[in-house]
């Protein structure tokens, strides 16, 4: 069966497979896809500013910002190997932090516990092993209630507006889960892709990389491995001369085939601005995590792969499962049918344990994918439009 797949997959690979060294890019695109974030903001007209907040357990957080002195925050929440970027990349007119400003939101973009943006504690070092030491977990308990608490007052406001893709949601629904007093402080959370159970999960690579992600990630550990991808500058540059250059139309390939197939949505002229901003860095243990939830029946904490480490850690010799019925803040869940990281019949599994879900909306669009959702040509139409609509009925009292 495996082989199967693997030829699938190589032949369609091959089919779309470019040797060519006289691709273009607009210059602006190119210059772009070296920018920061904080610069990307700046060369659009946009105010920003930059704030560093401190996790109680030591990690310095870069928070990037749209000011709108006054207004009720948004704080946005990005997935994993992402960066606050992700919500500014396809410009004024399209991009969500953008478009959420000009309808005079307080704009803030997180950037959680060691992406390209916050790599630094007050103890270790990122080479490490203890500062790699997390997953989503723990960027819900220590990093989004440290960023709420930072804006709550700067802003003025008791409640902010949060919106996570992917890792986003998943962290928030841990922080929601182990921490429900935060759900107070929630006005609407809007999830993106949520990602929280994998029962449904059909992937085609994740069936072929599931009996192996176990394996390879007990060797990673024992090479000392904690980081992946490990040497993020050098992957980096490669990756980016490669995927925007001779192996364009692979990469984007490889790309449609874990995200899901939709090029009729896909922009190839941000080709140079995907790459060089996206699947920067992530640990190992946020992977094994998920790996862990792939082979579960349900959404639970870390295992430990010695039981008296869980007892220590848990009081139990297998981790619990999250309450996700303390997640009682209003709650609009956005999904799709080719999403190939998140199942839309688990987010309905969710959607029937969540207590306080006041929009359920499977995208009518049948293409839409994982990646869709931060970059996709009509995402206005598709999507935002109608998550603005809900935000207005909230912020209204309507909801």
């Amino acid at each position: 069966m495996w082989g199967k797949y693997i030829a699938l997959i190589w032949l369609s690979l091959q089919a779309n497979f470019v040797f060519s060294d006289k691709l273009h890019y607009n210059s602006s695109v190119l210059e772009d896809a070296k920018l920061t974030t904080p610069e990307l903001i700046e060369k659009y007209g946009y105010k920003v500013e930059t704030h560093v907040i401190q996790t109680n357990d030591g990690y310095r957080l870069t928070i990037h910002r749209i000011p709108k002195h006054g207004a009720r925050p948004v704080l946005l929440v990005h997935g994993l190997g992402d960066s606050s970027a992700a919500w500014v990349l396809t410009g004024p007119g399209c991009g969500l932090a953008y478009l959420l400003s000009d309808r005079g939101y307080d704009i803030w973009l997180m950037n959680i516990r060691g992406n390209r943006y916050s790599r630094k504690h007050i103890r270790y070092a990122t080479s490490d092993r203890q500062f790699w030491d997390f997953s989503f977990h723990e960027h819900g308990v220590y990093d989004i209630p440290a960023v709420i608490d930072y804006i709550l007052p700067i802003s003025d406001h008791h409640q902010v507006h949060y919106i996570g893709h992917s890792q986003g949601t998943s962290a928030v629904f841990a922080m929601g889960a182990d921490r429900p007093s935060y759900m107070k402080k929630i006005k609407l959370l809007q999830a993106l892709a949520p990602v929280a159970y994998f029962e449904n999960l059909r992937s085609p690579i994740i069936r072929l990389i599931k009996p192996y992600a176990e394996i390879l990630i007990k060797l990673a550990r024992i090479f000392g491995i904690y980081e992946f991808p490990p040497n993020r500058k050098a992957w980096s540059r490669m990756f980016y001369k490669l995927c925007t250059s001779t192996l364009r139309n692979t990469c984007k390939q490889v790309l449609m085939k874990v995200m899901g197939l939709d090029g009729p949505q896909f922009n190839d002229t941000l080709t140079p601005l995907i790459f060089s901003h996206f699947f920067y860095s992530a640990s190992l243990k946020a992977l094994e995590h998920y790996q862990q939830l792939l082979n579960s029946d349900g959404f639970y904490k870390f295992n430990y792969s010695k039981r008296s480490d869980n007892i220590k850690k848990y009081g139990t010799k297998y981790p619990p499962e999250y309450n996700v019925e303390n997640i009682n803040c209003k709650v609009a869940l956005y999904y799709s049918r080719n999403d190939q990281l998140t199942s839309h019949k688990d987010v309905q599994n969710l959607r029937k344990k969540l207590p306080n879900v006041v929009h359920d909306e499977l995208l009518a669009y049948p293409q839409f994918n994982h990646l869709d959702f931060l970059i996709a040509i009509d995402a206005k139409k598709l999507l935002y439009g109608s998550m603005f609509r809900v935000m207005e009925k909230v912020d209204k009292g309507e909801l």
